[in-house]
């Protein structure tokens, strides 16, 4: 761990400010302190690509900074919509934690981005022991915003059109008008591993961002089926899962079995078989596949579930995802139409015409 007792050299550097999700909170110390960990070095991982960067903790945040010039605000997104564990992050000038440094390049920062005949407001946090509060601060520089060569402007403290952050945490003051709100949770990889079965569906790719939210080290396979779109949720796979993944292709057997009611119950028992066996061969438990119940036009029936039971043996978690896609970050752009191109909804449930015969030829089917 950095003290920041003798680093105010980050005096005047621009960092990335980074607060912990607040889930971890509420935890030991113990298990707090193990979390902060793995997501420090979650977010180094994550960093690889950008040599010039470090990370710091400081006063329960963790700073990244860059003597590089680099894009914060792009970075920042790029953070906070793949690593779980964090609750926001914010681009920050890093100035001493006098009231006549605060004021002053709080005032630089204002004048730099409010506009003529707009309104602005001045939100200020404080920790640690000063000769000033917070209320000072916030009076002192909207006091001096109001009286700068900016026409027209007033505070509205409800719904401004611009805000200015000051963050004041012991020695330092971190100064910001962005917040990037992130996926919150707990660190991955914090919770073990597991196999997550992703065909080019967002329910699958939910079910994978949920466990993901709650810690897991999700491993993706993804199976292609010959939709048009697929690429577009590969894309994803790869920004939101930070490693190497495995894709497989299935459309050769979904189109032998196109014409078949049960087609859906098929594809679902073969792709946990093939997780099963890759699950086997990494040593892991744990296979992530979705389940719903007449949710975005599929339907999962018991007696199907039941099918499914007996061919895998791994132990199966099926988030139920009910209620999560206005949560979900960044994966709103992903169609929610079938998986394939031969099912206009997905029906995983037993039909008249199944029989297990018929399954085990499907099974047999070679990649």
């Amino acid at each position: 761990m950095v003290s920041f007792s003798n680093n105010l050299f980050l005096i005047n550097k621009q960092v990335i400010l980074v607060r912990i999700g607040g889930e971890l909170g509420i935890k030991s110390w113990q298990t707090r302190r193990r979390m902060v960990s793995q997501l420090k070095r979650n977010i180094e991982s994550f960093l690889e690509k950008y040599p010039t960067f470090k990370i710091f903790e400081f006063r329960d945040r963790l700073l990244i900074y860059s003597e590089s010039n680099n894009n914060l605000n792009k970075l920042s997104h790029l953070i906070v919509t793949s690593l779980s564990g964090i609750s926001s992050v914010s681009p920050a000038l890093v100035v001493e934690a006098t009231e006549k440094s605060i004021i002053s390049r709080g005032l630089s920062n204002a004048v730099a981005i409010i506009m003529p005949h707009s309104s602005f407001a001045v939100r200020v946090r404080r920790e640690g022991n000063h000769p000033f509060s917070s209320k000072d601060i916030a009076r002192k520089l909207g006091t001096e915003i109001l009286s700068s060569q900016i026409e027209g402007i007033k505070v509205n403290l409800e719904t401004p059109d611009f805000q200015i952050f000051i963050d004041i945490r012991g020695p330092l003051a971190f100064i910001y008008t962005e917040i990037f709100r992130g996926i919150d949770g707990i660190p991955s990889q914090s919770q073990g591993k597991a196999i997550a079965l992703i065909r080019p569906n967002f329910n699958s790719i939910l079910a994978a961002w949920l466990m993901k939210k709650r810690g897991v080290e999700v491993i993706p396979i993804f199976f292609r089926t010959g939709k048009s779109s697929e690429n577009t949720f590969l894309d994803h796979i790869r920004s939101q899962f930070n490693r190497d993944f495995i894709v497989m292709s299935i459309k050769d057997l979904l189109g032998s079995f196109k014409d078949h009611s049960s087609l859906c119950l098929f594809c679902q028992v073969y792709c946990e078989k093939i997780c099963q066996e890759v699950a086997d061969k990494e040593k892991i438990s744990i296979i992530i596949s979705p389940t719903c119940f007449n949710y975005n036009n599929e339907i999962m029936s018991l007696e199907a579930l039941e099918i499914l039971e007996k061919h895998v043996f791994l132990s199966v978690i099926r988030p139920i995802q009910l209620g999560f896609f206005s949560q979900s970050i960044n994966i709103d752009h992903l169609d929610q139409i079938a998986c394939c191109p031969f099912q206009s909804k997905v029906s995983i449930k037993i039909y008249n015409d199944f029989n297990n015969p018929t399954l085990e030829k499907f099974l047999s089917f070679k990649l």
